[in-house]
C-alpha cells in the first residue's frame, strides 16, 4: 500500500479528527500549519532547516540521554548507552556510526525549556495523566538522529495510540495494520527485527506483509 492510502490535513476539527480517524483507527497526517508556532520549530533548526547544534547544546547542556547504535543488534533493540546530552551532540556532528538519541524524557529536562503544546486534536492524553500523577513518570520521548538511524520493527507502549511530530527532516514509516502477526513471527514465536532487511529462511511469507509507507516532513504530526 502506499502514501496516498494515508490521507493528509492542513486543518481538521477535533470531532472530524475523533470521528474518522482516531475511533476507526486510522493513520493520518496532519500538516505543519498545527505547528508552526512551537519552539522546536524555530529554535532546533538553523534557517537553512538543518539541526541547530550549538542552539540545541545551549537548551540541554546537563541531560543524559540513551544513544541507541543503529549498526548493533540487541535481542529486539540496538545497543543502547548512556550519555550526556551535548556529548551525542559532538559524535552525530562526527559522524561516528549511526547513532540515535531514543526515549529522552525531554519534557522533564532540568532546562524547563518548553518546545512544544500537544496539539488540541491529541491534548486528551490519558496514559501521560495516569503515569504523572501516580508514578512520576511519562510517555512523550523525543528522538534524534542522522540520516540512516531507525528503530526496529514494534509496537507502540501498551498498544496505545500514539503520535509524532517532525521538526527537522524527513522520517520514513512503515505502517502495517493489524492481524499480520502470523507473517512477521518465526517458529520460535519472536518477531523480525527489520521487515525490509530480514532473513527469508526464518520469515518466508514476509513479502505477503500489507502495509503502508510515507514520508513524513518537517512540522508534519
Amino acid at each position: 500500500m502506499d502514501a496516498d492510502c494515508i490521507e493528509r490535513r492542513e486543518s481538521i476539527s477535533i470531532e472530524e479528527f475523533v470521528e474518522c480517524f482516531l475511533e476507526p483507527n486510522k493513520p493520518v497526517v496532519l500538516g505543519a500549519t498545527l505547528t508552526k508556532h512551537w519552539p522546536a520549530r524555530s529554535d532546533w533548526v538553523t534557517s537553512e532547516g538543518k539541526p541547530d547544534f550549538a542552539r540545541l547544546t545551549e537548551l540541554y547542556p546537563t541531560d543524559l540521554v540513551e544513544v541507541a547504535d543503529c549498526d548493533t543488534t540487541y535481542f529486539s533493540d540496538h545497543q543502547r548507552t548512556t550519555m550526556p546530552f551535548p556529548e551525542f551532540i559532538e559524535k552525530w556532528q562526527k559522524g561516528e556510526h549511526r547513532l540515535y538519541c531514543k526515549d529522552w524524557h525531554f519534557t522533564r529536562s532540568p532546562s524547563q525549556y518548553r518546545a512544544y503544546q500537544p496539539l488540541p486534536h491529541l491534548s486528551d492524553d490519558w496514559l501521560n495523566t495516569y503515569y504523572q500523577e501516580e508514578k512520576n513518570d511519562d510517555y512523550r520521548f523525543c528522538y534524534m538522529g542522522g540520516q540512516g538511524t531507525w528503530t526496529p520493527f514494534h509496537e507502540d507502549v501498551f498498544r496505545s495510540y500514539s503520535w509524532s511530530s517532525n521538526i527537522c527532516g524527513q522520517k520514513r514509516w512503515i505502517l502495517v495494520p493489524p492481524g499480520q502477526n502470523h507473517l512477521f513471527t518465526d517458529d520460535q514465536g519472536n518477531w523480525v527485527h527489520s521487515i525490509v532487511d530480514y532473513n527469508e529462511a526464518r520469515f518466508p511469507r514476509l513479502h505477503e506483509l500489507k502495509k503502508y509507507e510515507l514520508i513524513q516532513g518537517p512540522g508534519e504530526t
